[in-house]
């Protein structure tokens, strides 16, 4: 099987799961579209292994940059998206 890398920005990651595997949706979201990028699968074994990697850079980055803040509330982007100042899709 020839497979061709490839390169992609992702800001939005469905999560689903079978008893075999763990399956991540890549998506890229603006206020104004959904763009569905690919699918990601892998063993719950590698997803493990994959979570704790990514812990663990994330954990490396805020030692080095900081730490990252915690996005906002529900109720914070509701009142942003209701004064004009962020636009949200209904069900998000």
């Amino acid at each position: 099987m020839d497979t061709v890398p490839f390169n992609v920005y992702c800001n939005s990651i469905d999560i689903m799961m079978g008893l075999h595997d763990i399956i991540l949706n890549l998506q890229k979201q603006s206020p104004t579209e959904n763009i569905y990028l690919g699918q990601v699968t892998m063993s719950p074994q590698h997803a493990k292994q994959f979570a704790y990697l990514l812990l663990e850079h994330v954990k490396k980055y805020e030692e080095i940059f900081g730490e990252i803040p915690s996005p906002p509330s529900e109720e914070k982007m509701r009142e942003l998206s209701e004064q004009g100042i962020i636009g949200v899709k209904s069900g998000e």
